[in-house]
């Protein structure tokens, strides 16, 4: 148009040029509101649900990401491998035990935990079958365990119940060489990337849901096994391409989490997370401080919920 209507072209770029400094900044936050707009759909397509848009651009200067373990970097689908359950009663065997764990378990909106004791059962019917149930203690944070007071088919009254190894032997007051044998295939299964389950038992002849009821027996240890997924280890390979190191947070034994840090190929240089706070650190990292030290890591075990 400039050399049709006769005018000079330097009028015209300044022209632009006052267009482009008053058009960009008022442009830009629609511009970008788009972007992540459409970032966010195709995150959606990929099943991840954006609740803030700007969560989008802090995700895209991420360079550490910190995981749960169970039911993020693992299914969440735990399975028994009856060969390795350990029984410390005599008098039982290696059912019975199942039975037991079981029993101690909820037949309806199961956890994890409950549905894989139960299922290991022929007919998860078996789980309440000649029994009269009384009170069912459920999982909680503090007592790491669950428990159920029944009565049997001669209207005895027996107490199960199952949970957190350390739990369940401080229930029975075990002596300090049960506790060893019990430590030792804690220890065993763990560096087979499996948890333990305890499980105890006890009389009640007070015939009283609220009485301690008689000494408690430490029946038996159950391995579980919850595989990871199958997409994790890919995931993992793809973010460390892009420059993002994944740590593991978990709840669960160091042993247990090298071992998936070494499934998953995101390393076993681990450590309790005690190490966080200056307690049990060894001499490679007593000197490091705590910041070093979490960059240094490829997780931490044995971390509580609330400090997740």
């Amino acid at each position: 148009m400039y050399p049709i209507q006769h005018r000079r072209y330097r009028d015209g770029i300044d022209n632009l040029l006052v267009l482009l400094i008053g058009g960009i900044p008022i442009a830009m936050p629609t511009v970008l509101s788009v972007t992540m707009a459409i970032g966010s759909h195709r995150l959606s397509q990929q099943g991840a649900i954006t609740k803030r848009m700007t969560a989008i651009e802090e995700m895209a200067g991420m360079d550490v990401l910190c995981s749960d373990k169970t039911g993020t970097l693992t299914l969440n689908k735990l399975s028994v491998d009856k060969n390795l359950i350990e029984v410390f009663t005599k008098g039982v065997d290696k059912d019975h035990v199942v039975l037991l764990a079981a029993r101690a378990s909820r037949t309806e909106n199961q956890d994890a935990i409950d549905a894989a004791m139960v299922g290991m059962l022929a007919d998860p019917k078996e789980a309440r079958a000649g029994i009269r149930e009384i009170h069912f203690l459920p999982f909680n944070p503090v007592d790491k365990r669950t428990a159920l007071t029944y009565i049997d088919s001669n209207e005895n009254w027996h107490r199960v119940s199952k949970g957190a190894p350390e739990q369940i032997l401080n229930l029975c007051n075990c002596r300090e060489d049960v506790r060893n044998k019990v430590h030792n295939v804690i220890d065993k299964f763990a560096e087979r990337g499996l948890r333990s389950l305890a499980v105890a038992r006890q009389e009640v002849p007070e015939k009283s849901k609220e009485s301690p009821g008689a000494p408690w027996q430490f029946v038996g240890l159950l391995p579980l096994f919850d595989p990871p997924r199958h997409d994790s280890a890919e995931t993992i390979r793809r973010a460390l391409n892009l420059g993002v190191n994944v740590k593991m947070i978990t709840g669960d034994q160091l042993a247990i989490a090298k071992e998936t840090g070494r499934r998953l190929g995101m390393g076993t240089n681990m450590y309790p997370s005690s190490s966080l706070l200056g307690q049990n650190k060894d001499a490679s990292i007593a000197a490091l401080p705590v910041d070093e030290l979490i960059e240094k890591a490829d997780g931490f075990a044995g971390v509580f919920p609330e400090h997740k």
